[in-house]
């Protein structure tokens, strides 16, 4: 399977630079460029790449608005920063970077980098299982109704694997399958009242109860690995250490 790429880059030379070392590694395919931040975001809607090197000094829309849209339409987008500027570096790690590569960097850096994220995709890290979390409380059986489009849906909460966002709209992955509603994640947070819920990173809410494995992805940051669902939500190395103290467990 091929690993789509977009490069957000206004510079032609290092437009082609980039293209040139992330297309030498195997099963990888640049599917499209863009000079400026709009044009970004619409070729991400159509092309939806797995993997999207961003420039932070974008025309019509910078590298960190542009990594919120990405992450609004699809948070489980691989996101590279390759920017002269550093001191970005610690929000787009908390927006989800996969890398933060400062110019001038050495193009084995930038190898290295498409090469792990190849490895993540191929499934070749594993990571550390996760059992025997010391539950501060135990979780109440409870449930609640939803709104699902025009549609009212009757949720057991237990039944709930995580919550996140995908195409501006929040969508709750749960034992028989997805639902959809508009409320935003910070208030649904709030309604699902703390253990076994927790805020793993600002695009993701997940259940502990469901979480099986953890995997290193990226610098500073991990994949969950969920019961009854292939998808992955993130995890914070800051929140990794919230989870660490909240439960009394090692999980790193």
């Amino acid at each position: 399977m091929k690993i789509t790429v977009l490069i957000a880059e206004d510079d032609p030379d290092m437009c082609h630079v980039i293209k040139k070392v992330v297309e030498e590694v195997e099963g990888v395919e640049v599917t499209g460029e863009a000079g400026d931040g709009v044009e970004a975001i619409t070729l991400i809607k159509e092309l939806s790449p797995q993997v999207v090197f961003v420039d932070i000094d974008l025309p019509g829309k910078n590298g960190v608005e542009l990594a919120r849209e990405i992450f609004d339409i699809n948070p489980w987008t691989f996101i590279v920063f390759a920017t002269a500027f550093s001191e970005y570096r610690s929000e787009a790690f908390d927006l989800y970077a996969f890398d933060y590569l400062v110019k001038p960097f050495k193009l084995n850096r930038l190898r290295q980098t498409m090469e792990r994220i190849k490895s993540v995709v191929d499934g070749k890290i594993t990571g550390k299982q996760v059992s025997g979390l010391t539950k501060p409380n135990h979780p109440v059986e409870k449930a609640r109704i939803f709104k699902d489009n025009n549609e009212y849906v009757y949720l057991n909460l237990n039944d709930i694997i995580f919550v996140t966002k995908e195409e501006r709209k929040t969508i709750i992955y749960h034992n028989e399958g997805v639902l959809k509603t508009h409320e935003n994640l910070s208030d649904l947070e709030k309604q699902l009242g703390g253990y076994p819920f927790f805020r793993s990173h600002k695009g993701f809410i997940v259940n502990l109860n469901m979480l099986k494995k953890i995997i290193p992805c990226g610098r500073g940051s991990f994949e969950l690995v969920m019961a009854n669902t292939e998808k992955r939500p993130f995890l914070t190395w800051e929140n990794a250490k919230i989870l660490e103290n909240m439960t009394n467990s090692k999980v790193l």
